[in-house]
């Protein structure tokens, strides 16, 4: 077991078991598997209430595989298909949710382009009849401002909407089709749903997701909850801001990588800390030209 606390055998049989219930991978072909790197994040928090904490949450967590992303994704272009808000056309334009500042970067929106030319998805009528253009950025778009009859803007994970918003501006700065875009996703919160629906632009997700805390327990047991997730955040140094996940989101999921939406006890590692079961540190970079 990685770390150098040793975590009791009660929580080892409760985490086992909620590893078993959602048919997560015990072992991988390393010596620092999810369930070992989980175990080791758990021995090292201060007490039991954090440790009880975590495993009850746990059990609402949700976990998409890389594997799983094609099914996830042509659930939620069904939503859209089948959605009265969708305007048939034959020239359907697909980007990915990019703001401005990640022009040029390997973003999962990306990587969901390329699923966008799976043998799966040409069987849907809207793909077998239209012209289907795939755009590696907005910024392409202006250039065919007038053949856009759909626009749909895809990602993987949807949490605050703030990333979503900041493209949308950048669109409607860029040209006018307010009524022609869509949003797809695989999984949304449901905040940030609502947030983007503010800007009268519509949401189609796979699954939508609560708040973990307060959209689920009463006000004075979330209250608690909260604070005690606070204090694990702060004994594990996560980043200002980033106590309850970015923008307060408290978030349960992990995708190919790691939402920064979700808290950190998942995800965030620092030099003075064990092994997070999630994790989405910055040693694997990226070189670009």
């Amino acid at each position: 077991m990685l770390g150098k606390k040793v975590l009791s055998d009660n929580y080892v049989t409760k985490l086992y078991e909620i590893f078993k219930s959602k048919e997560w991978t015990l072992q991988e072909n390393s010596d620092y598997s999810v369930f070992d790197r989980f175990c080791s994040r758990l021995a090292e928090l201060e007490n039991d209430e954090e440790r009880d904490l975590v495993i009850e949450l746990t059990g609402g967590f949700l976990w998409v595989t890389s594997s799983m992303y094609e099914e996830y994704l042509l659930t939620a272009l069904k939503k859209l298909f089948e959605s009265d808000k969708w305007k048939k056309s034959k020239n359907i334009y697909i980007c990915p949710l990019l703001p401005e500042r990640d022009f040029g970067k390997l973003k999962s929106s990306i990587f969901m382009l390329y699923m966008c030319q799976s043998i799966l998805m040409r069987t849907y009528p809207e793909f077998k009849e239209g012209q289907i253009r795939i755009c590696e950025s907005p910024a392409i778009l202006k250039a065919h401002e007038d053949r856009i009859g759909g626009l749909i803007l895809i990602d993987d994970f949807i949490g605050s909407g703030e990333t979503a918003i900041e493209c949308l501006d950048y669109l409607k700065a860029l040209c006018n089709m307010d009524e022609k875009i869509y949003i797809v996703a695989l999984v949304a919160q449901e905040e940030g749903i609502k947030n983007i629906n503010k800007e009268k632009i519509p949401v189609f997700a796979a699954v939508t997701r609560k708040k973990a805390i307060t959209d689920v327990y009463p006000e004075e047991e979330a209250k608690q909850k909260m604070d005690i997730m606070k204090k694990i955040s702060t004994y594990l140094h996560a980043p200002r801001g980033m106590q309850l996940g970015y923008a307060d989101t408290e978030s349960l999921v992990a995708m190919m990588k790691t939402p920064n939406n979700t808290f950190p006890v998942y995800w965030y590692e620092h030099k003075n800390n064990t092994y997070a079961p999630f994790v989405r540190k910055g040693n694997v970079k990226v070189i670009r030209s």
